[in-house]
Formats: structure tokens, sequence, C-alpha cells
């Protein structure tokens, strides 16, 4: 039979691809983890679907559909079939479905299959940022996820995890109270605007991670093709091939810091997050010695420690009097990051039953949690609960000690919530003002730490050269090197049939903005590719936020919208009016995701919606005054109060704020100060909030005419 072009070049991408091997290493048939019970595979085409065998077998895959298909693996032993899908058909008694794949002696089944409409949801936090992220951190979100049960929306998550372990357990999930709340937030709500419209089942693949540039997300190949990046990467550059060598450089960088300073260098283990199942990494962290073993003895003089007065508060809306943020400014990454062991005392009197300790929102990130110099808790994942079981048999009636090394690698770290300790009579709170603690460690990235001697009130006092060394010259963080999120996150999923595409990032490139549109534009390309299709592509513009004052996110929100005109099929949602100041994360996450679905709904579901807010398209200059022109602003504009946020600028380039006002769908801009007004722009601060919108309600984006 003769085979096309396109196919080869499909067949020979799969087999390209990295191939998730399955739980038990003894059976030689394998399929990739993305195909699981559950699954939504993406209706009318050809989807595909691989793995692994013994090579040269003979691999067939039936389906409760009618297809039976054959194929052989490869020398390496590789496979791939295109699986073909009928439409969903409401209300028809095969609706869920089943596939077989076999190679004459082992059986692979899969159950409860759904058609219908599959979307990659990916980025940074905001599109991790999970439905129970914690408590009023996403808006009304307790309501949103009790009354969630739908099986008919679905979602895939690609865990956390450079090594590709924990995804060997990742499974498809339905929505409903006991799943919604490990679903990312914004793909959440565009499934369910989705599936309210078309009434099909939706799927989710999602996966991002939390503080990743978007030099990660773009593959080696990609990496080697732009200015901005091909000369810091050699000519055959990957991320896992190089691995050995990015650590020996970070290496090298930390044992330079420790010689310069007198620290003493030291590697952490993995953090690996596998659905709280115990593995080699978590057995490394609880044997790990950052000379700190004797922290955690009853017998331990802990006089000279400080206790844990809670001062500041104020990390990304989780406020908690037990995190980093409460005792050290969290703009000294240098501080509010690192190993700080916390110790404290509980006297208990009744010791004839076993208690139980509870941390409801977790620990960020990782936490080695001893009672009375015993190890009861062992666990990464930031917002994950704690919930550890105190034997009786190591409970000391009266007074007893309990210790906990955290590790919070960056961004806010600590205890997102009260520590309790309860059994069926009673229930006891730990007050944080009766921590004792000792900041003992810099982490300069996952895997690289400084341990240090200094005293707390020596480490506010920290020569300020010092500090700006440390933070100049720390390795960078493994996720955050080129390519190592399209290794090691995306990779597992490529080629699964979507239909498209919505993208939440930036905030992690907002220092290097004037990049970023090159950047993500060329990433969007470099997507389209690996999936051999030109695929809708939906995204986010970043809110509003306080940044630091040297930091230009509306040069970021700029990039991000010069993107509209660098690669077609794409569509943004704009944030302006959702931001908060004091927190990157804004709660209101249905907003964002019903602002991507609409854009889905216009192009590729045929629906008479507006899919944007205004943006700037065009200026005449009429004498002293700007006349603005704005797309998607057809049936006019509107402002939710007096116009603010617009500047112009004569031939000096200076910009002075300006008076506003509508006129239809035009906004006339002026300012007495420049009498011959050249350029204008609007928004253009990182923190404001957005009052122009267009009719349907939607806000304009902001924008510079420079």
């Amino acid at each position: 039979m003769k085979v096309s072009i396109k196919k080869k070049m499909i067949l020979c991408f799969v087999f390209a691809v990295f191939i998730i091997r399955c739980n038990n290493p003894e059976v030689d048939l394998t399929i990739a983890s993305v195909f699981s019970d559950k699954m939504v595979l993406q209706q009318a085409q050809s989807n595909s679907v691989w793995g692994e065998a013994k090579p040269n077998s003979i691999i067939t895959i039936t389906t409760s559909w009618g297809e039976n298909l054959t194929t052989r693996t490869d020398d390496n032993g590789r496979w791939v079939f295109k699986l073909p899908t009928p439409y969903y058909v409401e209300g028809s008694q095969k609706e869920k479905h089943s596939i077989q794949v076999t190679d004459g002696q082992t059986k692979i089944i899969i159950q409860d299959v759904l058609f219908g409409e599959v979307w990659l949801a990916s980025g940074q936090s905001n599109m991790e940022w999970r439905m129970n992220q914690c408590e009023s951190c996403v808006t009304n979100q307790i309501e949103e996820i009790e009354k969630s049960t739908n099986n008919y929306i679905r979602m895939f998550s690609v865990p956390q995890d450079l090594n590709n372990e924990s995804i060997k357990y990742a499974k498809w999930k339905s929505a409903s109270p006991e799943n919604t709340g490990s679903f990312s937030a914004t793909a959440y709500y565009f499934a369910k605007n989705l599936y309210d419209k078309l009434g099909v089942p939706i799927g989710i693949i999602n996966s991002s991670w939390g503080g990743t540039r978007i030099e990660s997300w773009i593959s080696p190949k990609k990496i080697m093709s732009f200015d901005e990046t091909k000369n810091f990467v050699p000519d055959d550059y990957g991320f896992i091939k190089n691995r050995k060598y990015l650590r020996k450089k970070d290496d090298s960088i930390t044992m330079n810091l420790a010689k310069k300073y007198g620290f003493t260098p030291l590697h952490l283990p993995k953090f690996v997050e596998s659905g709280k199942q115990w593995n080699q990494f978590n057995k490394e962290w609880e044997e790990l010695d950052l000379f700190d073993k004797s922290f955690s003895k009853v017998e331990f003089d802990d006089s000279q420690w400080d206790e844990f007065i809670p001062k500041l508060n104020k990390y990304g809306g989780l406020k908690c009097d037990g995190r980093f943020e409460a005792i050290f400014d969290e703009s000294d990454p240098l501080l509010s990051n690192g190993i700080i062991w916390y110790r404290t005392s509980v006297e208990i009197n009744d010791i004839s039953k076993d208690y139980v300790m509870q941390i409801e929102k977790g620990i960020d990130d990782g936490d080695q949690t001893f009672f009375n110099g015993k190890l009861i808790g062992n666990t990464f994942g930031w917002s994950l609960e704690r919930k550890y079981v105190i034997p009786k048999s190591i409970i000391k009636k009266g007074i007893n000690v309990i210790a906990f090394r955290v590790t919070d690698p960056g961004g806010g770290g600590g205890f997102n919530s009260p520590v309790k300790l309860y059994n069926d009579d009673h229930l006891i709170e730990l007050p944080f003002n009766k921590f004792k603690f000792k900041h003992h460690g810099f982490t300069l990235n996952e895997l690289n730490i400084l341990v240090h001697n200094y005293s707390n009130s020596q480490l506010n006092n920290i020569d300020r050269e010092i500090r700006k060394d440390i933070l100049m010259t720390k390795p960078v963080s493994e996720q955050n090197q080129f390519s190592a999120m399209y290794e090691c996150m995306l990779s597992n999923i490529i080629p699964y049939g979507i239909k498209g595409f919505i993208w939440y990032q930036g905030e992690s490139n907002v220092s290097n903005h004037h990049e970023y549109s090159n950047l993500f534009s060329g990433m969007i390309d470099d997507w389209r590719s690996a999936w051999g299709s030109d695929l809708p592509f939906y995204f986010a513009q970043i809110a509003p936020f306080e940044y630091d004052k040297e930091l230009n996110s509306e040069s970021l929100r700029e990039s991000q919208r010069k993107v509209l005109g660098k690669a077609k099929k794409t569509g943004m949602a704009v944030l302006l009016d959702i931001g908060e100041k004091d927190d990157i994360h804004p709660e209101n996450k249905k907003d964002v995701g019903e602002r991507l679905s609409l854009h889905a709904l216009k192009n590729q579901y045929n629906f008479e919606v507006e899919a944007s807010g205004p943006l700037y398209k065009t200026h005449n200059i009429n004498r002293s005054q700007i006349e603005v022109e704005f797309e998607h602003s057809s049936n006019g504009l509107y402002s939710d109060g007096k116009l603010t946020g617009f500047e112009v600028a004569g031939d000096d380039g200076v910009f002075y704020p300006a008076k506003a006002s509508i006129l239809i769908n035009k906004i006339i801009v002026f300012s007495k100060e420049v009498s011959k007004p050249i350029n204008v722009r609007y928004g253009w601060q990182n923190w404001f909030i957005g009052n122009l919108f267009n009719s349907e309600g939607l806000p304009a984006s902001s924008f510079s005419s420079l």
C-alpha cells in the first residue's frame, strides 16, 4: 500500500516522541499514559494512538465503534495508529466506548471513552491554578465545585515531574465534587462554557507549571532558530540530553558562591508530586542530612532560635501567620525562599488514642514533619493537605516536641493554614506565635542550596552586595531551562488529537518583554508543527498587578497584543478589568475561561458572538486632539465611569495624562499639556483597572501607538 508523504511525516514524528512505559515493566505492550479510562477522543477525525511493544511485533487495535486496525512495531518497539472517530451522537446507547490493544499475548482495554471536543490547556500558574488551590482564591469556588458534577466534562492533568515518572499514575477524571477541585480553574470554566453551548463532551488536557518562562515551552530545534536564544545553547541542544551539563554548570555557580562567602553547598533531592505516593525521592528527602538532623530531636536546645512573631503577611492571597512572608519580606527572595525549620511544643495529657495532625491547605512546597523526633510526614505539593497520623506509641504524657523542615525553592513558602491536632475527644490548634524558627539555607534552585550560619538578625542585615551577588548568579531552576517543559511536559501528549490550544502565561517573562512577541509567535508555530496541523491558539493577556517598579508588565501585554498580527488563527482574552493589585493570581478565573471560550465558539463552532474586547487599530490627529479607532467595537464603546488611563505625547515622546471621551465607537483624547499630540496610549502601567468596554461587555486591551 502506498503511504502518503503527509502520513509518513506523522509516523516519523510520533515515533520520535517520548513514549511513556506502563506501570509494570515486565509487560512489553504499553500505551502512552494519556490514553486511560474516561478519556475524551476528538470527534470526527483520525487521532494518533501510540505506545511500545517488542520490536517487529504485530499490534491490533479494536474499538466498540467498529474499527479494527493492525500495524507492526518498528525496530525500537514503537507503534502508532491513526484511529478514526465518528461524531458524538447525543443519547446514543453507545456514547461510552471502549478500545482494546493487543500484541497477541497481552491486552490493554480502555473503557468509558467519549467522543467530543478536546483542547490543550497550558501555561504557568494562572493556568495551573486549581479550583481548590486555596481558600477564597477562586471566586465562589465552594459552590462551583459542589455543583460541578458532569460526566461530559473531563480533564487529564500532566503531573509536574521532569523525570516522567508521575505520569504513569495520571488518569482522566470527570467533573464532580470529588475531582473538580483538582482541575485547572481557567480550563474548567473554558470547558464548562463550551459544554453549555455545544452540548457535546469536552476534554481538556492540562499541561501547565507555575513560574515557567516561555523559553522552556519551546522545542530545542526552535530554540536554536531564535536570535534571542540560539547563542545560549550548543548546536545539538536538548534539555534531557544536556541535563548533566546544565547541572554541572549550576554546581559550578553554587561552588563559587559557597567559596566566596563561606557557605556550605549541598544538593537537594528532586521535588516529585506523585499523588502522595511514596517513591525514591520521598525516601531521599526522609534521609537527607543538611547538617540539621539534630533539629528534629526532642533534646535539641533551641533557646537561641527566635520566636516566630508574624509582622508581614502578603503573598498571593494566602494569608496565614505561618508563611515565610509573615516574617521575611516577600520582595527579598533570598530570605522569603529557602529552608526554614520550625519547632514548637504541645501538652497532651490523654495518651490513650492516636492523634491526627492536619494542615488543611498544605505546606508550601515540601515538608518533613517530626513528632518527638519521629518522622510522621513527608510530602511535596505546595497546596496539598497534610494529614499525618501521630500514633499513641510516640506520644508522651505532658510536653511533646514537634519539628518541621520546610523547603521552598521559589515563590511563596511556609504554612498555608493553621496546624491542628485532633482525635475523637480532643482538638488542639498550635499558634504560630508559639513556634521558634531558624532560616537554615538559601535555595538557589530545586537542586542547589547554600547552608549558612547566620542568625535571623544577621539575615535581615546581609550586605547588599552579597545578596545581589547570590540572586544575580544563582542557577536557573530546571523547569525554566530551555525546552525543559517541551521535552518533559508537552512531549508526553504530542500528538494527541485536539481541536486547539488555550494558553495563560507571560508573568515570568515580564523582564524580557521586548523578546516575548517573537518567542511567543515562534512557539505557536512550533506547537502547530509538532501536531502537524494549523490548530487555533487562544491566549489570555496577563492581568494587571503591582510588579516591582523596574518591571514593565504593560510592555509584556503589548507584546502579547502584537502576536495577534504575527500569528494567524489566534485570539486574546483581555483581562484588564479583573487584575488584583496585591495578587498575581486573580480570583476571577470564570471570566478568563469564558473569554477564551468565546474565540472557540465564534471561530470553531460558528456562533455569532463577539469574541474580543476592543483592540487598538489606528489613530488620527485632528489639531490638538487624537481620535482612536478600535477593532471589535462596531456596536459601540462604553465606560462604567469616567474614562481613565489615556495619555498623549508630542514629538518629544513625553506622555501626559489626557482626558478621553467616547464618540460612538471611537475615543477622542486630548491634553492641555500637549498642543500637538502625535502618539497615544492607554492603561500603560503595571497596575491599572480598565474601564473601557465594547457594547458586548468585553474590556479594551492596553496599548501604545509608539
